[in-house]
């Protein structure tokens, strides 16, 4: 029997259970923006915190459908379910985006009235594309430049956008984020001009070969947990102007761009379909940081005669990939720090060929400390920068569908490895971690029988676990992505610890 969204199941009774609000969210240390290799250039010219509901428990009463209806005909004029779905995720800017409870109500109440009533219609119009777009006409078929204030910090910038003709408003592009190389201290100006440089560069094969917009921002403070935001708040904006599939948005880039590519698939990888770093990166084998990469796609390439070590590091992470079975293409070329444009078509139809899988078999999380971003780099030079990480928060502590409560004070990592095993049951082993969160959705499991958690060989959690359209609605505002939907959530608490299983 299908849930109501906005009330109690139909016919059963409920008991919603709250997850603690301490310590939710909190930051793994960036890579120092001094480090070396950030300088080559390349040769080319807890708010809403439900924890879903069980269905066992004594009945919860609801708000009636009557105050329901007074409420969102007072509040709205008449309006589609897009459009009130549109206001309510624009409305993640008014301020505090977890103080929202009222506004999650309130829309779930005037979803109801417009029909909106189970939690697959629920999660039908949060995917649905908006209601409309402004025209973008004279963005097609040409650069255009933007400006976008971040969203998680106060930084500003520019970037550069190409809209490949043949775009259309009706159907829903892919969108390729392509990160330019230089340093953390470069002037906005230089900044701007390396952006459009790789543009240039990037643009023809990812619109002939994959037909995706192709947008370069400019960063004067390098690509660390900044970049993120960068990446994160134009995603916001251009989402706002063209129809973009959230499922099929990608990362490249070269240098200290290509940095910025590994950067991302191994803190929010869950955000991108796949990702392409070129002529950058470490040695994440000896970092042990390298098996975030289990559930990301990715295309390296690299020359044999890089600067500062990058081609014997990306020999290392090509093993290491390859004798654990990631889904990673590694391709040495002969040259050195560049971009070969031979390769970017081969990129775009890897792309292509890698939807994002929002709910893979398999999850592992490496991180310490708070697992958000909550300070910049602090270059000598730089303004200082507010993280607005209290009402605001990038964090990275939530990847697919496992969660790990930030232990900041505990000095060393979080491990975590993750499977759903079918038949309703997730078998994880844990490092560390005291405390945990399944995510669940009926592509994963089926919601009429009892789900399992198994933790370090104990079975820790054992019920049937009820749809929650409050955290549904909550986690797509929070993360502004309209693919990444999740009907539930149940915590666990870990007394105990296992080995990591790749020996980090």
């Amino acid at each position: 029997m299908e849930r109501p969204i906005g009330g109690a199941p139909l016919n059963r009774s409920v008991v919603v259970i709250e997850a603690d609000s301490a310590g939710m969210w909190h930051s793994l240390a960036t890579m120092p923006a001094t480090d070396r290799r950030s300088c080559a250039f390349p040769r080319f010219a807890p708010g809403l915190a439900f924890a879903g509901i069980l269905a066992v428990g004594p009945s919860i009463s609801a708000q009636s459908e009557s105050t329901q209806s007074e409420s969102a005909q007072s509040d709205h004029p008449a309006r589609s379910p897009g459009e009130a779905i549109d206001a309510f995720l624009d409305a993640r800017h008014d301020g505090a985006l977890h103080a929202g409870g009222e506004r999650v109500d309130a829309l779930l109440a005037e979803l109801r009235e417009l029909g909106v009533v189970t939690p697959a219609e629920l999660e039908t119009a949060l995917r649905a594309p908006r209601h409309e777009y402004p025209s973008a006409e004279a963005l097609v078929g040409r650069t255009t430049t933007h400006e976008v204030e971040c969203y998680h910090v106060d930084y500003a910038t520019r970037y550069f956008l190409f809209v490949p003709k043949g775009y259309r408003a009706d159907r829903a592009a892919p969108l390729v984020f392509v990160a330019h190389g230089g340093n953390s201290s470069m002037s906005p100006g230089r900044a701007g001009r390396v952006a459009q440089a790789y543009l240039r560069a990037y643009a023809p094969a990812m619109a002939k070969h994959l037909r995706a917009i192709v947008v370069a921002p400019a960063s004067s403070r390098g690509w660390g947990q900044i970049g993120n935001s960068i990446a994160l708040s134009v995603i916001s904006d251009l989402q706002r102007r063209l129809h973009i599939d959230p499922d099929r948005i990608y990362v490249t880039g070269q240098s200290m761009g290509g940095h910025m590519a590994f950067r991302s698939a191994l803190t929010i990888g869950d955000r991108f379909a796949a990702v392409s770093p070129q002529s950058g990166g470490y040695d994440f084998v000896a970092k042990r940081s390298i098996a975030n990469l289990l559930a990301v796609p990715g295309y390296v390439t690299w020359g044999k005669r890089e600067p500062y070590g990058i081609d014997k590091d990306s020999r290392t992470n090509a093993a290491w990939a390859k004798e654990h079975e990631l889904d990673w293409v590694f391709v040495e070329k002969d040259g050195g720090h560049e971009i070969y444009a031979d390769e970017l078509p081969k990129v775009a139809r890897f792309f292509a060929d890698h939807p994002r899988d929002p709910r893979p078999a398999r999850v592992y999380i490496r991180a310490g400390g708070a697992m958000k971003f909550t300070r910049t780099w602090g270059i000598k030079g730089w303004p200082e920068h507010e993280v607005r990480h209290e009402d605001r928060p990038l964090r990275w502590n939530l990847r697919h569908w496992l969660e790990l409560t930030p232990r900041p004070d505990h000095k060393g990592a979080l491990t975590a490895d993750a499977r759903y095993a079918g038949d309703n049951r997730f078998e994880i082993t844990t490092d560390q971690v005291r405390e945990l969160a399944v995510y669940l959705h009926p592509d994963m499991i089926d919601f009429a029988s009892p789900v399992r958690i198994v933790v370090n060989g104990t079975e820790r959690f054992a019920g049937k676990v009820a749809p929650d359209p409050r955290l549904m609605l909550a986690l797509v505002r929070e993360f502004d992505d309209r693919g990444r939907i999740w009907w539930a959530r149940v915590r666990v608490e870990v007394p105990d610890d296992r080995p990591d299983p790749f020996g980090f």
